[in-house]
């Protein structure tokens, strides 16, 4: 009964692998059964057959005629055969698989959307997230070989049996006893590697990430003028001596188990002769046809008996695989995943935000945010203040709801946040951040990444942010590609000129809620004050929040509120604070005497 589990459970993780074929493809998965269990079958069967015919047709009375007409029917038989298979492949199994792949590393994709943000910071999740997508095509695609292959080797296996039982069944005892015995000597040594490989997991992550630093621009001019270099060296050295470590940690059970394999096949090889060689000694075997077909039905057999042990070994593999694959596709997202009975929808409006006694803390973290209320009104415009790790950008992250908050409650508009379908709300909120990111596709498509943007709204912003000085000086156009990652004639941009990209997005359409976290730290002066009076500007009705740290670009805001320790210290407009002379006025007038000159 547990033998039978596992093997259910075994194949349930395979049939799990190759369902994305049956799912995306279902004319070339039944096709492919078709092929293998019929067309690749034949050929095999076709090779021994046809020497003991030729031999039993010359041992008769038949005619030269007759023999030569035999011989060329059944070679162009054969010949048709691969053909077929030519054809199969180049019309049939390359395109189909292509699709299927291709789906596949779309669903890894798409996966790794529908995870809480929260698995970002954490590595056992990027260990999953490197299995699948680093193993999930490409263990797909071998498991559907393997079933198609493991049908085919068995109609070919069943059918060599019967030959050769014909004749003596010992010999395919002989056979299958090696069989057995060489795949629970594989078994255990899937187990022994499929260890190793998890080893290497974390390992191969670090010399990845040393060489996606060596391959990104981005990083040469620290590789070439820093000792950033050398640190990267220094891992690289380290994980280099690791992975031969866990390779020579493994290695003797690695032997041990092949030895014992390889024993296996050749004594269970030397008794199939020696039968062999019995038989026709005491005269059991009789006529050439019969021996031909006797011993090229034996070496096919033992040929097919390998395959065959090999594809089992590799569906203990493959099992395992899938096990791991399977792992990431069944992270616990609660927030991405959530669906919420009678779900609330976002107003069409700016909106209204409220913090009811929010407490939050990020995993193995003594940061936290403790007993935070605070009501902003619609429209209303606010900025957040405070030293470096406060907690003001976690603020903006609760408010996008990558993280829930473990106390209290967000409402917007006096629902609670947790309420409204995660995707539509989003939508409803505009972001820029310090490190905000450029695409390497159109400008027209980094303008539109909120949604279609008409032509006429889009050149009325790009004219009001200064962005068409940028396309004039390029000498581009709103089809020109931005970076030159896979276009020569592409778009290089300033971080001054990413951040005023990204300010720009958020002006391409109505948002109910507009979050700026640090988004003009890269700009000069000038376009720092064109962006903040943009924002500031009584046409912009959005409710609105700025995380700042230059001061002076939040004194016309509506209210200031200043974060100490993961709470709210004081809350008031510029003169307000100004006047109590407390957190805010400090930080204030000790940025102010950066800009007094004598």
């Amino acid at each position: 009964m547990i033998v039978m589990k596992k093997i259910v459970k075994k194949t349930r993780d395979i049939v799990w692998l190759i369902k994305p074929y049956w799912v995306y493809s279902k004319a070339y998965f039944i096709l492919s059964l078709l092929f293998w269990m019929i067309v690749v079958p034949l050929s095999r069967i076709l090779l021994v057959i046809f020497p003991s015919q030729v031999m039993s047709a010359l041992d008769s009375d038949a005619s030269w005629g007759q023999i030569l007409w035999f011989v060329i029917v059944f070679q162009c038989v054969l010949l048709l055969i691969p053909l077929l298979e030519d054809a199969y492949m180049h019309f049939v199994e390359n395109i189909a698989t292509t699709k299927v792949e291709l789906q596949i590393k779309r669903n890894v994709y798409l996966q790794a959307l529908k995870t809480d943000y929260k698995y970002i910071d954490d590595p056992d999740y990027y260990d999953k997230y490197q299995w699948a997508i680093d193993q999930h095509t490409a263990k797909s695609s071998e498991a559907f070989s393997f079933v198609n292959r493991i049908l085919s080797a068995v109609v070919v296996v069943v059918s060599l049996v019967s030959i050769i039982a014909e004749n003596n069944f010992i010999i395919v005892l002989l056979c299958m006893a090696g069989m057995v015995i060489r795949t629970v000597v594989s078994i255990r040594y899937n187990r022994v590697d499929m260890k190793m490989e998890e080893e290497f997991v974390p390992v191969d992550r670090k010399l990845e990430y040393t060489r996606r630093l060596f391959y990104l621009k981005d990083f040469t001019a620290d590789l070439k003028s820093t000792n950033l270099k050398e640190y990267l060296f220094k891992n690289f050295d380290a994980m280099r001596q690791k992975k031969m470590a866990v390779q020579k940690k493994y290695g003797k059970s690695f032997f041990i188990w092949s030895a014992i394999s390889d024993i296996v096949y050749r004594v269970i090889m030397i008794a199939i002769i020696l039968l062999i060689a019995y038989n026709i000694y005491i005269g059991n075997i009789l006529g050439s046809a019969t021996y031909i077909t006797m011993m090229l039905a034996v070496e096919k057999l033992d040929n097919y008996l390998f395959e065959l042990f090999d594809l089992i070994k590799s569906g203990d593999r493959l099992q395992l695989y899938g096990v791991k694959i399977r792992e990431f596709f069944e992270v616990d997202s609660i927030i991405e995943a959530s669906t919420v009975n009678d779900t609330a929808h976002p107003g069409s409006g700016a909106f209204s935000v409220e913090f009811h006694n929010v407490g939050f803390q990020y995993p193995n973290s003594g940061f936290r945010i403790h007993n935070m209320n605070l009501h902003i009104k619609a429209g209303e415009k606010i900025a957040i203040v405070g030293r470096n790790g406060v907690g003001k950008s976690t603020l903006v992250k609760l408010l996008m709801r990558f993280y829930d908050v473990e106390e209290g409650r967000i409402s917007i508009d006096g629902k609670d946040i947790r309420t409204f379908d995660v995707a539509e709300f989003r939508g409803r909120v505009g972001a820029a951040f310090q490190n905000s990111n450029i695409y390497a596709i159109t400008f027209e498509e980094n303008m539109s990444l909120y949604g279609n943007v008409t032509d006429e709204t889009l050149q009325a912003v790009i004219d009001k942010t200064g962005l068409s000085h940028v396309l004039e000086k390029n000498q581009a156009t709103l089809t020109t590609e931005i970076t030159k990652e896979f276009d020569e004639a592409g778009i290089e941009l300033s971080g001054g000129e990413i951040q005023k990209m990204a300010i720009a997005r958020l002006l391409t359409r109505d948002f109910g809620l507009l979050l700026f976290d640090e988004p003009s730290s890269a700009l000069d002066p000038i376009s720092e004050y064109e962006m903040t009076k943009l924002i500031m500007d009584s046409s912009n009705r959005t409710t609105t929040i700025i995380i700042a740290h230059r001061l002076s670009t939040i004194r016309n805001v509506d209210r200031i509120i200043v974060m100490d320790e993961g709470t709210i210290k004081e809350v008031g407009t510029h003169d307000e604070l100004m006047q109590a002379r407390g957190e805010y006025y400090d930080m204030f007038t000790k940025q102010a005497e950066n800009y007094n000159y004598n």
